[in-house]
């Protein structure tokens, strides 16, 4: 499926960071973040996920999660053929349950240097009932594709007024999924707490803490049970779902810059 793609390339690029956005976004929400990794000498690569900005398919609508994981893993490879250093893979909220499962997926494969989770999908704040789950499996069989609307407020996802402005009139952004997508999405984070021993690689995890989308306990526990010993886990109290678009955002990008500096100059 055609994709999308971006890349902002640093100068004098020490090290690449191929980045993943999140549910119903794109990746130009991501500019920003961008431009203090260029700043640092990191190139960005991104793209817009199949069904969302961009991108080819149905507006939030996938047939199997594999989908997202197989783009992520042609855009890994991609940059690691154009790198001038190290690669790291950084996904926010679906895009970090999507960058965990390609890790689990590609274990001892995929030659990157470090994982950052921000927000990652890995457990809902709020608990799916069996009899929604079973609504779901049955509306998967008969009509796969009918669209409902995320119940993502953007009021949820920044304290800031203004990101919360931008991401209504934000025409590449859409606020539906699929059946199918929500019964993809449910089954995608069951199979990486599975495998989550499977990741073999340093990662740094920085987390909303008043997170109303993702259960930021949960994604403490998945975080803790990873077995690595170069792992790292910082809850920014006070901080809605999208950490690098808080008021606060500087602090977060300075953990991540931080964190980015000890690898590529150890």
């Amino acid at each position: 499926m055609e994709c999308f793609r971006h890349c902002w390339r640093a100068d004098e690029p020490i090290g690449t960071v191929v980045l993943v956005h999140g549910t119903g976004e794109h990746h130009g929400r991501y500019e920003h973040v961008a431009r203090y990794l260029n700043k640092r000498g990191i190139t960005v690569e991104s793209g817009d996920l199949p069904g969302w900005g961009r991108s080819a398919g149905l507006k939030g609508h996938v047939g199997q999660f594999d989908d997202y994981v197989a783009v992520v893993a042609e855009w890994v490879e991609e940059a690691k053929r154009n790198a001038k250093g190290p690669v790291f893979l950084l996904g926010h909220s679906l895009g970090g349950l999507i960058v965990t499962r390609y890790i689990e997926q590609y274990a001892s494969q995929h030659g990157l240097d470090g994982l950052i989770l921000s927000s990652p999908c890995l457990q809902l704040k709020l608990e799916v009932s069996q009899w929604k789950r079973g609504l779901a499996e049955m509306l998967n069989r008969v009509w796969p594709t009918l669209r409902l609307a995320n119940d993502i407020a953007p009021y949820h996802v920044s304290r800031d007024p203004v990101v919360q402005a931008a991401y209504i009139s934000d025409p590449f952004n859409y606020p539906k999924v699929s059946v199918r997508w929500f019964t993809e999405l449910l089954k995608a984070m069951e199979q990486a707490w599975q495998d989550q021993k499977r990741i073999d690689l340093p990662v740094l995890t920085v987390q909303a803490g008043d997170d109303y989308i993702i259960d930021a306990d949960g994604v403490k526990r998945f975080v803790d049970g990873i077995p690595v010993a170069d792992k790292e886990y910082e809850r920014f109290a006070g901080l809605y779902h999208e950490v690098m678009n808080e008021p606060e955002r500087d602090v977060v990008l300075d953990r991540i810059g931080t964190w980015l500096d000890k690898k590529l100059h150890k």
